[in-house]
C-alpha cells in the first residue's frame, strides 16, 4: 500500500507543478489570445482540484501501476503519453468542432502539452518508485 501511495505522490507532485509551469508559460497565453473573453477569473479551483486527483487516479490505473509490476518505466512514458494524447485530444478536438472561437493552435500545443506531461509524469513516478530511469 505504501507504494502506490508513493508512487500517486511523486506522479501528482511532478504532474501539478509541471503543469503550473506549462499553464501559465504555454497555454494561458495561447487561450487568452483565442477566448480570453471565456475564461474564469478567479479561476475554478475546486473542478481543478477534482480533475488533478482523478486524472491521476487514471493514468495509475492505466498507466503506472501496470509499468511498476513489470518493471519498466519506460512503458509507463508511452503508454502514458498515449493516454494523455487521448484526453488531451479528446478535450481539444470537441471544443474546436463544437466552439466557434477555439483555435487549432490550441488543439496542438494543448494536445502535445497533455501528450507530454501524462506521459512524463507516469514515468517519473514509476522511475522514482522503481528507482530504474529505464
Amino acid at each position: 500500500m505504501g507504494q502506490v501511495v508513493f508512487l500517486y505522490a511523486v506522479t501528482s507532485s511532478v504532474f501539478l507543478v509541471f503543469d503550473s509551469l506549462g499553464i501559465r508559460y504555454l497555454i494561458r497565453p495561447i487561450f487568452e489570445t483565442h477566448i480570453g473573453h471565456l475564461l474564469a477569473a478567479p479561476l475554478r479551483l475546486g473542478a481543478a482540484v477534482a480533475f488533478y486527483l482523478l486524472y491521476v487516479a487514471g493514468v495509475m490505473v492505466f498507466v503506472s501501476w501496470p509499468a511498476l509490476k513489470s518493471g519498466a518505466p519506460l512503458q509507463a512514458l508511452l503508454l502514458g503519453a498515449l493516454l494523455g494524447a487521448m484526453c488531451y485530444g479528446t478535450y481539444e478536438m470537441t471544443n474546436y468542432a463544437t466552439l466557434a472561437d477555439w483555435s487549432w493552435q490550441q488543439v496542438v500545443v494543448d494536445g502535445l502539452w497533455g501528450t507530454f506531461l501524462t506521459g512524463f509524469a507516469a514515468w517519473a513516478g514509476v522511475a522514482a518508485v522503481s528507482g530504474r530511469l529505464v
